[in-house]
């Protein structure tokens, strides 16, 4: 079982990964709450991560740029 707000910014992050499939955390947080601090989208994401939902990767391509993806877990709690 999941902490994921059902209808609140925890699910909303999911789901913008879930559709873009990667996502940047700059990127994220400019779709979801692009009027608080970045550091509540970090916080977000991180407590996306320690539940499974998310995970983190880093580009070796795009200058070692790290993305974030959902899990096929999270992407089934996204379609949901």
């Amino acid at each position: 079982m999941t902490d994921v707000d059902t209808d609140g910014p925890d699910r909303l992050a999911l789901s913008v990964l879930a559709q873009y499939r990667t996502a940047t955390t700059e990127q994220t947080h400019l779709i979801i709450s692009p009027e608080v601090r970045i550091e509540q989208t970090r916080r977000r994401l991180m407590k996306l991560r320690r539940e499974g939902l998310v995970d983190r990767i880093t580009l070796p391509q795009a200058g070692r740029t790290r993305v974030r993806r959902p899990t096929q877990y999270g992407a089934q709690i996204a379609c949901e």
